[in-house]
């Protein structure tokens, strides 16, 4: 069988920057394989590209460019906002002073609902500014890894593009019924 779309692979590997013997910035081991429904667009294009077509037990090494991964910083993607205004978006005031803190990550959407993160890179009594460049925004990628597995994804993990978790059923007692737990 051969990695292609709406195949589950459970994979290992090692991402680092500045070269393979570079700055580890994550490590995936095979007691906590990452599994994924492949050809979703849950992972970069560019990701998959490389991978597509491995067989099971296959070992991959690759770069992904910064044009092909997160792309290049750009210093527009830095936004000033009143203090006020984002005191005033948190739903809980007692958490204010643990959310707006340096290098925080804020969730925020954009005008057309897009999920965005924001990293908090300065702080004074009026302004808040808030990073929106990916964290590995300008940065070459340098993967190292494996194929553990893969299977046929079943129609709801085509559908749904994640990894469908089977249904348990526990014991409830002698009197009562099984319940579902997910």
């Amino acid at each position: 069988m051969k990695l292609v779309k709406d195949t589950v692979a459970s994979i290992v590997f090692k991402l680092s920057i500045g070269g393979y013997d570079g700055e580890v910035i994550e490590v995936v081991k095979e007691n906590e394989p990452f599994e994924f429904v492949f050809g979703k667009d849950i992972m970069l294009k560019s990701f998959e590209d490389r991978l597509q077509g491995l067989e099971i037990g296959e070992q991959f090494k690759f770069v992904i460019p910064k044009e092909e991964a997160y792309g290049t910083y750009l210093p527009e993607m830095q936004v000033e906002f009143e203090k006020q205004f984002l005191i005033d978006q948190i739903d809980n005031p007692e958490v204010i002073e643990e959310e707006i803190v340096l290098d925080n990550y804020l969730p925020m959407q954009d005008e057309e609902g897009n999920d965005l993160s924001g990293k908090i890179t300065y702080i004074d009594e009026k302004i808040v500014k808030l990073d929106f460049n990916h964290p590995l925004a300008d940065l070459d990628l340098y993967f190292e890894g494996k194929v553990l597995s893969m299977r046929p994804a079943n129609a709801q993990e085509i559908m749904d593009g994640r990894i469908f978790e089977p249904t348990q059923w526990v014991e409830t007692g002698p009197d009562e019924p099984k319940t579902c737990s997910f």
